[in-house]
């Protein structure tokens, strides 16, 4: 078992003309390790978890100590979402050993859940409150995730990625991305069958994946119908993970440098390089931290992982708190329900709306707000269920408040 202490700090201030960026990198866990990803498991207690090629690296009380077997990599974890203390683990590198497995909050160990050849993610569905774990053996699920089935679709093809926005499901295979809209029943391939490697999904529920490698196709490429029809932003070669923050902001990794490209940039209609002070430009993945009350970037790389944090953009756009809105809820944490409040300070004449996110940036439920110019204190409540009225699972959900071009996000956490 290893413990790291190094949270040193790197204050970096970059300009670039006709954009004013300023930003900090920070090491975030383990050094001298390859990162793969990096998730939270909560079940009353939040740890952060750092997948890693020798195992799982865990915050526990600001250590991050390390847990492997067999001296497996690990690829992905994901939350048990029902009332244990386990974690599923995606672990393999091509041998016997590999597969699925559940690692224990109380004992601390790995025991196997299913045989599965190089599984490279896991993703939990809340449409359909299933697990799903793609890898070189094709894509299997479960309701329960100790009980897994395949899907038949996809025998045959390495899956890569997945995501889903309610019965649209998304999955990125070694032939081609595939698209469902009625919930995984029935798949079809989109419009161009490119090699997309990495998903991920933004709020607006526009869809982004990387098509990686020296193709003349290879870049970042979009989808705005859920996968059936896909669009280039930009091309580049070598890059390897699409990532949005919590804002929205679009980011990209390279695994390694093409040219002077590499590293982490931001996308918005050009590519802003943010890398001064990144110690490691070999990216893995790119994904954010949605405990932390400020914007960040986790960034995992060939040798360690990092925190992007102070970035800005300067822009014409006024936040909430300059509109005038005041926005919190209470109880937090909840259960069963919360109190979402907003109290309107200046007037506003614009439509309203009030959106509730998991982890995963998932719309779990949209409370719509008429347009109004009171200047008395709002609210709703939220009962922890989805557009179905189905009740969600214990865990950190986020709730945004929007008007026009104005928007606010706080965190709150449901503990059944």
């Amino acid at each position: 078992m290893k413990t790291i202490k190094d949270f040193s700090l790197l204050l970096i201030i970059f300009v670039i003309p006709g954009l004013c960026l300023s930003y900090n990198w920070e090491n975030f866990g383990p050094t001298d390790v390859e990162c793969n990803n990096f998730n939270l498991w909560g079940g009353g207690v939040f740890y952060e978890i750092i997948s890693s090629s020798d195992g799982l690296w865990i915050n526990i009380g600001g250590n991050w100590e390390q847990y492997h077997y067999s001296n497996l990599p690990v690829w992905d974890t994901e939350q048990v979402f029902m009332a244990t203390a386990d974690l599923i683990v995606a672990m393999g590198d091509g041998s016997y050993s590999d597969g699925i497995y559940f690692f224990n909050f109380i004992t601390f160990e790995f025991f196997i859940s299913e045989w599965f050849l190089n599984p490279r993610f896991i993703y939990y569905c809340w449409n359909d409150s299933k697990y799903y774990v793609g890898g070189e053996q094709g894509l299997m699920r479960a309701e329960v995730p100790s009980v897994w089935e395949t899907v038949d679709f996809f025998n045959g093809k390495y899956c890569y990625d997945m995501v889903s926005y309610y019965g649209n499901y998304i999955v990125s295979t070694n032939e081609g991305v595939y698209y469902s809209d009625d919930a995984g029943e029935n798949w079809y391939p989109s419009n161009i069958m490119v090699n997309i490697s990495d998903l991920e999904m933004s709020q607006n529920e526009l869809v982004y994946g990387i098509f990686p490698g020296t193709s003349y196709s290879s870049g970042l490429w979009s989808s705005s119908d859920y996968g059936v029809n896909w669009e280039v932003e930009f091309w580049e070669i070598m890059m390897s993970t699409v990532g949005i923050d919590e804002d929205g902001n679009i980011f990209v990794g390279w695994e390694e440098p093409a040219g002077t490209n590499q590293g982490v940039a931001m996308w918005t209609d050009e590519l802003t390089f943010m890398n001064i002070g990144l110690p490691n430009v070999y990216v893995n993945k790119l994904t954010y931290h949605p405990f932390l009350l400020y914007t960040n970037l986790i960034c995992c790389t060939d040798d360690g992982t990092y925190m992007l944090t102070d970035y800005s953009v300067d822009t014409d756009e006024n936040s909430v708190t300059e509109l005038g809105i005041e926005l919190n809820n209470y109880p937090n944490p909840f259960n069963p329900a919360t109190m979402i409040s907003f109290n309107l300070t200046t007037e506003s004449t614009e439509s309203m709306e009030i959106v509730i996110y998991n982890l995963k940036g998932q719309k779990v439920k949209t409370f719509p707000i008429p347009n109004s110019s009171l200047l008395i204190p709002n609210q709703v409540i939220w009962n922890g269920t989805d557009e179905n009225n189905q009740s969600v699972s214990s865990g950190i959900y986020f709730y945004k408040l929007t008007t026009g071009k104005f928007k606010e996000t706080r965190k709150m956490i449901l503990l059944r």
